[in-house]
Formats: structure tokens, C-alpha cells, sequence
């Protein structure tokens, strides 16, 4: 679980659920390895489907602890959102586990949220409908029809964290971090930064009005134990 932090408050509104494989050696499997490979052979769907219950009762003990408007951020891939189960299964978790809809988002890369506009379009207003939040990942790096994303029922922006590294670099024409945060102003959408690591860049980014960041500066992604030391230790709790 990584936290990500209001850029003004400094405090902690959410943490999103990442997915690490540690071997019997103590060493990682990459994400980028094994991932892939999950969703060619399907293992996505199941993998998913533990993912998000882990991470709501995982909410649920956080907001026990003193959290309670403690967002929690799942990545959904566009196989799951394409089994015909799944606002079931979402709806099962929420029932099951009985958070607060609105405490849990879920992120869609811009790829995927582009593959195919109308079956998006109508599965993201279901999934609205429960009042979950929804937040379009890796914003910037693929090649998103603008009226398209107005059309779109989301909350959240997240910059990808390469634009954020392009903050300390002298770059023609502008930083599209920069362009993110003003398109999102625009949209009324609130802007999250990933992949911060330096002070600059926060400062940076709040400077253009960036509203949230996550990344190396505030934490590592962290075990369930680990995050509840570090929330402890920042004075959260």
C-alpha cells in the first residue's frame, strides 16, 4: 500500500493497493513481468477479484484504527472490467466487507479507458452509480480523445510519474505535468502526481495547483503492518 498525500494539508487521504510477488529468496517478481503474463492467461480476473477483497478489508481495518475517510485506490484491468460478473462481484465486495462505496476508487490506465468509449462509458456510470470513485492512470502517455474524456464519469487524474521527473528538466514547450494539472482544473477533477520522489517536485507541483502526490518522498509501497508504523509515526493515528 503506498499513501498519497494532500499536497497542501500534508496529510494522508488515500493509499492505493499495489501487487508485489516475493519468492521463497526474499527477491521480487516485477510487476511489468508478471503482469503481463496474468492477464494473457487469464490468472487476471482471480487475481483481481482477491485483490480488490484484500484491499477493502484492508480499508476496513485502517478506518478502524482512526481513518475514516481514508480513500482506498484499486487498479482494475480491462479484462476484469469486461467479465460479465463484474459489478457483481464489486457489488459482493462492498456488501461482504461493508465499506463505504465512496472510500473506494478504482483506476483505469488512459489506454484502456480509450479501448472502447461506449462499452467504458456505460460500464463507468454503473460503477459511479455505487458511488465508488474512478481515477484514469498514467495520464498523459497514451493518446486520449479529449471530448471523449469530458464525456467520462471520473474523479481523478493521475500524472504519470515520468512527466513528474520532466519537472527538473529544462523541456520545450512546456511540461505536460503542468498541462495535466490545468486540463484537470478545468475539468473540475481533482490531480494526483505518482512517482514523486524530491521536494522540488512537490513543491512544484503545488505551485501549479496539483491537489495530491504519492511516490519515494513520503513512502515506499508498504506492507499492511509497515503502513500502519509509518501512519504511527507521522502522527496520522
Amino acid at each position: 500500500y503506498q499513501p498519497q498525500i494532500n499536497l497542501i494539508s500534508g496529510q494522508v487521504v488515500g493509499v492505493e493497493a499495489l501487487l508485489r510477488w516475493r519468492q521463497e529468496d526474499g527477491n521480487f517478481v516485477p510487476p511489468d513481468r508478471f503482469i503481463p503474463l496474468a492477464e494473457a492467461s487469464g490468472m487476471i480476473v482471480s487475481l483481481g477479484d482477491w485483490v480488490l477483497r484484500v484491499s477493502c478489508l484492508e480499508l476496513v481495518r485502517l478506518q478502524a484504527l482512526g481513518l475514516p475517510e481514508l480513500r482506498m485506490s484499486v487498479n482494475v484491468s480491462q479484462i476484469q472490467f469486461r467479465q460479465p460478473d463484474y459489478l457483481t462481484k464489486l457489488m459482493a465486495a462492498l456488501k461482504d466487507t461493508g465499506i463505504n462505496p465512496k472510500c473506494l476508487e478504482l483506476e483505469i490506465t488512459e489506454s484502456v479507458a480509450m479501448e472502447d468509449p461506449d462499452f467504458m462509458l456505460e460500464t463507468l456510470h454503473k460503477v459511479r452509480a455505487l458511488g465508488i470513485s474512478i481515477a484514469i492512470d498514467d495520464f498523459g502517455t497514451g493518446y486520449s480523445s479529449l471530448s471523449h474524456l469530458r464525456q467520462l464519469p471520473i474523479d481523478r487524474l493521475k500524472i504519470d510519474r515520468a512527466f513528474v521527473t520532466e519537472l527538473g528538466q529544462d523541456v520545450s514547450g512546456g511540461h505536460i505535468a503542468s498541462m495535466v494539472i490545468e486540463l484537470g482544473q478545468n475539468l473540475k477533477l481533482t490531480v494526483i502526481a505518482e512517482g514523486v520522489e524530491e521536494e522540488f517536485q512537490a513543491q512544484t507541483l503545488m505551485r501549479l495547483g496539483c491537489h495530491e502526490a504519492q511516490g519515494y518522498l513520503y513512502a515506499k509501497p508498504l506492507t499492511s503492518e509497515q503502513l500502519t508504523e509509518w501512519l504511527e509515526k507521522r502522527g496520522a493515528l
